[in-house]
């Protein structure tokens, strides 16, 4: 029954293929409330569901007129963590929840210094290992919000050797875990904060191997989708030339060596 109902959804979403903004906007995850881990909340522009983020702000003449020559990825912060009753159901049923999720945060950090270090032409900077190196931009993130799927979501979503992440469209056989994060860049150590963003994601929309399947597993590729965007918006004049790119992705499957490959 529910890979009939799976099937009915890819059809009907097959079917929308050239309305890309429609599929966009629709399968988009509503952002979560804003965290003090980020400042200015009241400059930050609330951007178009076609820009990887949902919100974002920049001082532009202080980043260009800083002579910035490095990039340091800072370890990803949890404190901000936003905790209730879903986070509270959790922690009751998966007794590592807490060693876990510094294990996402960790794995946060390395997708980050992966995905800039693959920008760097582009960007026109070097990935170092310590803030305290002259003309360095400090990169700060932190998850502030974490829904895994429940499990019974991840049993309904067995098709074959695959489990089938949620598209963005909750019915009454799939619906979505999210996360979301908070990043802010600052001209050296302790310096001035020059752009902030902010993104919140569903689970992904791929087909994941289970090979190596964990609850955390969907954060996981979120968390490299994020790093990447943020990385490539290091590269384009304005966020508006940054496209977010279709949000489905049935050809490009996850495979176990792509989520292995940052150790």
């Amino acid at each position: 029954m529910y890979k009939t109902k799976f099937l009915l959804v890819v059809t009907a979403l097959l079917a929308l293929v050239g309305c890309k903004s429609f599929l966009t906007s629709v399968m988009r995850a509503d952002p979560v409330p804003l965290t003090d881990f980020l400042p200015h909340h009241e400059k930050l522009r609330r951007m178009d569901a076609s820009c990887p983020f949902h919100y974002y702000w920049a001082d532009l003449d202080a980043l260009m007129s800083a002579g910035i020559k490095h990039v340091y990825i800072a370890p990803v912060e949890t404190s901000y963590l936003q905790k209730g009753n879903a986070w509270d159901e959790l922690a009751k049923n998966i007794a590592t929840a807490d060693k876990d999720i510094q294990e996402l945060a960790e794995f946060a950090r390395k997708a980050y210094y992966k995905a800039f270090k693959a920008q760097e032409k582009a960007i026109g900077v070097t990935v170092v290992d310590s803030p305290d190196v002259p003309n360095t931009l400090v990169v700060e993130s932190a998850i502030v919000a974490f829904a895994p799927t429940k499990s019974s979501v991840y049993a309904a979503g067995m098709v074959g050797d695959f489990f089938v992440p949620c598209l963005g469209i909750v019915t009454d056989a799939i619906s979505s875990g999210t996360i979301a994060v908070e990043t802010r860049a600052r001209l050296g150590k302790g310096g001035r904060i020059v752009a902030v963003l902010a993104d919140t994601e569903n689970d992904p929309d791929a087909l994941v191997s289970l090979a190596k399947f964990t609850w955390t597993t969907p954060a996981k590729i979120n968390l490299k989708r994020i790093a990447m965007q943020t990385a490539s918006s290091c590269t384009v004049d304005k966020m508006e030339d940054l496209d977010r790119g279709y949000p489905i992705e049935f050809i490009s499957t996850f495979s176990d060596a792509d989520l292995d490959d940052i150790k």
